[in-house]
């Protein structure tokens, strides 16, 4: 699955971007990077930073690890 990831500048830039009750928050991958779907570049809530979305870089999602019990 390919998602979005962002830089230290761009990540700063954008993360916790609210418009009403949508915020834009990204999360960590398995591979400890910051990371938000794809769906946020078709997400009309977002559109305002659309091109700044549209910059971050691409790449595939790595699932977090299931923690043995």
């Amino acid at each position: 699955m390919i998602v979005l990831h962002p830089n230290t500048k761009q990540y700063n830039a954008i993360n916790g971007y609210k418009y009403k009750s949508s915020e834009l928050l990204f999360v960590k991958d398995g591979s400890e990077r910051w990371i938000v779907g794809l769906n946020v570049l078709s997400d009309p809530k977002f559109s305002a930073i659309h091109d700044q979305l549209e910059q971050l870089e691409r790449i595939e999602y790595t699932p977090i690890p299931e923690e043995e019990i």
